[in-house]
């Protein structure tokens, strides 16, 4: 007797949906595990916390309060009527008021308010001098030396600091161009699902692929887990956002970013200098300065060869053209490969922001060359740094 072709359709349908159920439920558990066991960084567009802003791009919203997790931990981030990060009961009041000035290592949404480079500063500062210290956090992720200068030209009209703390990230702050104007920046645009005006890989990636990618990738820790397995062939693919920092180089030795850098670095400490406020620069280095796993993990990944690099090099060279321009400076790199050798996590493992471990190194280090700044003879001669 010839088979029934619709329950045999049938058939092939329910087994095709129990499939399809099977693994929808099985990536839904192992999305889950990994949020519990291994969460992700997840991309992070938070119109909340950030704003276009005049001069500078953008800035941080005053006034706000959030909850933010970049992989690491969940965490709350509150503002002030200025956009500085404070903790939950607002800034320290105190006479001597410094300004921090920095990038998102600063801003560190990755840890607590309390955890922060410019708590644990204002901590110690207040210790060491024996009266309170408020150290007022400018931080903003994806800001640079430009940045800095151009917010310090607003911030010091408009309050009396009595020190200016600038840490400048040598990973990607060493710039080579001179920006004295930034428009405000329109919100990042987010691929939108439509249909393919052509059969170009070009068309078909943007209209199809790239929505599914930006979807997952500020929601699902499974797809960031997968893509970041699979980072050294997606960097060899060029298919990663991730990029190898040309400042590492060898060939960059005498690039003019180190000299473009420290001339903004010097206008900034003179600008300080006009509103009686001595300035101090902190270089903080890339965790794979700290770490050597992780500098191969990166060299493997792009195919670079080894001799091709100098992994000191964005450090040394930042540190000898502000030294030579007269400038406080401090090399954190030291200090922090004896820590990292000392067995201290001072990055984090999802996140490679500062980690409350390496908030604390930096803050101890900082501490006694800003508390001298802050007494009444402070020594100002440029000059590396060993605690």
């Amino acid at each position: 007797m010839p088979a029934n072709p619709g329950r045999a359709a049938g058939k092939l349908v329910g087994i095709a949906a129990l499939v399809a159920a099977s693994l929808a439920m099985a990536v839904l558990l192992a999305e889950v595990s990994v949020r519990i066991l291994a969460p992700q960084q997840l991309i992070l567009i938070r119109p909340d916390l950030w704003q276009p802003a005049d001069t500078v791009g953008w800035a941080h919203r005053p006034d706000v309060s959030v909850r933010i997790n970049t992989g690491e931990r969940a965490v709350t981030v509150f503002t002030d009527h200025q956009g500085f990060r404070v903790g939950k009961d607002g800034p320290t009041k105190a006479a001597t008021e410094v300004l921090l000035l920095g990038d998102s290592f600063m801003e560190a949404l990755q840890v607590e308010h309390e955890e922060t480079t410019a708590y644990l500063l204002e901590r110690t500062l207040s210790r060491l001098l024996a009266r309170p210290v408020g150290v007022r956090n400018a931080g903003v992720v994806g800001w640079d030396p430009n940045q800095y200068l151009l917010r310090a030209r607003q911030l010091l009209e408009q309050n009396r600091f009595a020190l200016v703390v600038v840490a400048i990230f040598v990973g990607n702050d060493a710039v080579s161009e001179r920006v004295d104007y930034m428009r405000p920046r329109a919100p990042v645009r987010r691929a939108q699902f439509r249909f393919p005006r052509s059969l170009s890989r070009a068309d078909v990636v943007d209209a199809l692929f790239a929505p599914v990618n930006d979807g997952l990738e500020v929601r699902s820790h499974l797809y960031t887990l997968l893509k970041h397995q699979l980072s050294v062939l997606r960097m060899r693919l060029g298919l990663t956002a991730q990029y190898f920092p040309v400042e590492y180089l060898a060939s960059e030795v005498n690039s003019p970013r180190w000299r473009v850098t420290a001339d903004l670095s010097r206008d900034l400490a003179g600008l300080a200098a006009q509103h009686g406020a001595p300035t101090l620069f902190v270089l903080i280095p890339y965790h794979f300065q700290v770490y050597e796993q992780a500098f191969y993990e990166y060299v493997r990944g792009f195919g670079i060869a080894v001799e091709t690099v100098d992994i000191d090099q964005p450090s040394r060279r930042l540190y000898q053209e502000l030294a030579a321009r007269g400038l406080e400076v401090i090399d954190a790199l030291p200090s922090f490969r004896a820590a990292a050798r000392a067995g201290t996590q001072l990055f984090g493992s999802v996140d490679t922001h500062l980690s409350p471990a390496g908030h604390a190194q930096l803050a101890e280090l900082v501490g006694p060359r800003a508390a001298r700044l802050l007494s009444p003879t402070p020594s100002r001669h440029g000059g590396r740094t060993s605690w």
